[in-house]
């Protein structure tokens, strides 16, 4: 079988501007905020929506690709989208502005597991960590380009560009989308609905209840319990319940778990780059938001790198790299005081931390412990469990922050990181070489 590089680019830009969208916003959010006269927090509470709704949907959304076909439901979440975008550039009520946050979430959330999954066919097996790399790089030249979109559309044009900009993406990759191939549709019982949508508002309010405060951090954690317990009793009662949990209820499975949250955690860590350098290193505002582009760069020519490897050398042993690379990164951040060639270096180790993590070794180890029918529900997994460890990492980060500064800070970052180089000892690694991943098990 050979590559099919026109298709995959259709899913690539597909995922791109699901990707864009959580990067063009940060320029603008003091505009947004002006515009519908709330204050800076709650204009933030919409990437807040997004991710929660991103979350919720993506699990849901990876299912029902794996039984009505990973195109249908791509095109869906491409559709959702671009609709959302419409409306959120419409928007003259703030409520209206935050109900399109939330359905562009929804949409982005079918289109990311859906596009890697049929995207993978379009390649042999022992080549599926490069397709996996390539859908890592577009998330690394998402944010590259998206702050600096984002700032060009909002200075000349208004907010509501950067939302507009979303459109003719959509409606390309729609039109490509006639002349690719439909998905082999798999006859399985569609999921049990009520699991799948207990599990994502699970999932959403526990979300809440990290970013939350006071009365509603509680009133979300009463409703966590509540809709992970409705889940649990689906599971077991429903005729086909919604996941497949026997691979994650072992001892690799948990461990893969774990470690895709570590992963995300680490990630999260860059949020602070910004007030480091205007601490330590006196950047100015606009000086700070250019910081973190050496680890941009670096994630974004080395993501492709890391599914070429995953496919050599094992997803293992890349996963180990990039853990000890994001390990360096922490420990040069940690170590004061912070000087310019210094943090320079970690820039390029966490970058590097980024690409070798992030896309084709995590998910090449998941989709080993699924059946090949099973690929949107690995890929969608690993997705949130990523997410949640991003969403939870500042809360961890913050706290450690408050007990011994950025040294705290970024020490976690490094422990965190080496804890997770022993954690994936755990998982088994089939993907070198001949790349069984993604192949039908028995």
């Amino acid at each position: 079988m050979r590559p099919n590089y026109k298709v995959l680019t259709v899913y690539l830009l597909g995922v791109f501007i699901g990707a864009l969208d959580t990067n063009v916003l940060g320029p603008v959010f003091p505009v947004i905020a002006r515009s519908f006269h709330v204050s800076l927090e709650g204009a933030a509470w919409t990437v807040t929506a997004y991710t929660v709704a991103y979350i919720g949907s993506t699990v849901m959304a990876g299912a029902l690709g794996d039984r009505l076909g990973h195109r249908k439901v791509f095109i869906w979440g491409v559709s959702l989208f671009a609709l959302a975008s419409l409306t959120a550039a419409l928007s003259r009520v703030f409520v209206l502005f935050v109900v399109a946050r939330i359905v562009q979430g929804a949409g982005a959330g079918a289109v990311y597991p859906n596009g890697q999954a049929e995207g993978l066919k379009q390649f042999p097996p022992e080549k599926h960590g490069m397709a996996l790399g390539m859908f890592g790089a577009v998330f690394g030249l998402a944010s590259i380009i998206g702050p600096t979109l984002g700032g060009v559309l909002g200075q000349y044009f208004g907010w509501p560009a950067v939302f507009i900009v979303n459109l003719p993406i959509a409606l390309i990759v729609l039109f490509m989308l006639r002349k690719a191939p439909p998905s082999a549709v798999v006859s399985r019982p569609l999921p049990d609905w009520i699991g799948g949508s207990s599990f994502s508002a699970g999932l959403a309010s526990l979300l809440l209840v990290l970013m939350g405060q006071g009365l509603v951090r509680i009133i979300f954690a009463v409703l966590a319990v509540v809709f992970f317990g409705i889940m649990i009793w689906r599971q077991r009662a429903a005729r086909t319940p919604f996941l497949d949990t026997q691979p994650l209820a072992n001892k690799a499975g948990i461990a893969l778990i774990v470690g895709a949250g570590l992963i995300g955690l680490d990630m999260s860590a860059a949020i602070f780059v910004p007030a480091l350098v205007q601490a330590d290193l006196h950047y100015s505002v606009l000086q700070s938001g250019l910081a973190l582009l050496p680890a941009a760069f670096t994630g974004a020519l080395l993501a492709g790198a890391g599914g070429m490897l995953a496919d050599r050398m094992g997803a293992k042993k890349v996963l180990a790299v990039g853990l000890v690379a994001a390990a360096v990164g922490g420990i040069l951040l940690a170590w004061p005081p912070l000087t310019f060639v210094r943090f320079i270096l970690a820039m390029v180790a966490l970058g590097t931390g980024t690409a070798f993590t992030m896309g084709a070794p995590l998910n090449r180890l998941a989709l080993d412990l699924y059946r090949k029918e099973q690929a949107g529900e690995a890929l969608s997994l690993m997705a949130v469990f990523r997410a949640t460890g991003l969403a939870a990492g500042p809360i961890l980060l913050t706290a450690a922050k408050v007990v011994h500064g950025f040294t705290g800070m970024y020490g976690v970052v490094a422990i965190a990181s080496v804890l997770g180089v022993f954690i994936f000892l755990a998982v088994p690694d089939k993907s070198r070489g001949v790349g069984p991943a993604f192949a039908q098990k028995s």
